[in-house]
């Protein structure tokens, strides 16, 4: 049986070729009953992806929306995992305590850190939790917080009481956006869990995949400017202009195949 999250990736992969489309289209190129068709419209509506007027459904800019994790989770997967192994290889070390923040990126980490010894991590990230659940070689404090539906994550006025217990040597942390200026986000409570590590621990990187490399983005909350960041973490080599400014600054920028 095809699960809801995979029906809505197909959809929406059918609204990037076609970002405006009678609903009775979108049931043919889908093959999803009529039923089942309005029910995942409804959970993209609600998630700010989609617009639907009179039988047609229009496909809505990625602007100041900050979407369900189900749905970020299965997105850029691969991407994911090559920021994951260069975190684990050049920037994590043995015996060091971290915070890893409620990011879809750093869910993916725990496959990376089975070589890592002695590894503590502090975290709000449930699918992160999970993940690590079963190695020995890491050690666990999960935040209290209120359990936000599709967020997967730990978040208000307690999490951030929690995480102001730990002064950890890292925190890992990720954006919606970045320019040459700093990093961004949609949405407040994650900006505070983010804001909050990177205050409390000793040095704060920065993940972000190569679509989070936005000069025009229009998310709204900045995280941070630069070099809040010591290094950030990419899958492929940002645009010179974006390296040159951070050379300048003094942030390290890692990605594959980087000298």
């Amino acid at each position: 049986m095809v699960s809801r999250d995979d029906r809505v990736l197909h959809i929406l992969k059918m609204l990037n070729k076609h970002p405006r489309i009678s609903v009775k289209r979108l049931i043919e190129l889908t093959g999803e009953s009529v039923s089942t068709m309005r029910r995942d419209l409804i959970v993209l509506e609600q998630s700010g992806k989609v617009k639907r007027t009179f039988g047609m459904v229009s496909l809505l800019e990625d602007t100041n929306i900050e979407f369900a994790s189900p749905f970020r989770y299965r997105t850029h997967v691969e991407e994911k995992k090559v920021i994951c192994r260069l975190l684990a290889k050049h920037v994590i070390k043995d015996n060091q305590a971290m915070f890893i923040d409620p990011s879809t990126t750093t869910a993916y980490l725990p496959n990376y850190l089975t070589e890592r010894q002695n590894i503590k991590v502090i975290t709000d990230n449930l699918q992160f939790a999970v993940a690590a659940n079963q190695m020995t070689n890491l050690t666990l404090f999960l935040t209290g917080g209120s359990l936000r539906p599709n967020s997967n994550s730990l978040l208000g006025s307690h999490t951030i009481q929690d995480i102001g217990m730990f002064r950890p040597q890292l925190a890992i942390v990720s954006c919606s956006t970045l320019d040459n200026t700093g990093a961004y986000i949609a949405d407040m409570e994650q900006a505070d869990v983010k804001i909050a590590m990177m205050r409390s621990a000793r040095e704060s990187i920065l993940v972000a995949d190569h679509t989070k490399f936005q000069s025009d983005n229009s998310d709204y909350i900045q995280l941070a400017k630069f070099p809040a960041w010591s290094t950030i973490v990419t899958d492929v080599a940002p645009a010179d202009h974006f390296l040159n400014e951070m050379k300048r600054l003094g942030v390290k920028v890692i990605y594959p195949k980087a000298k």
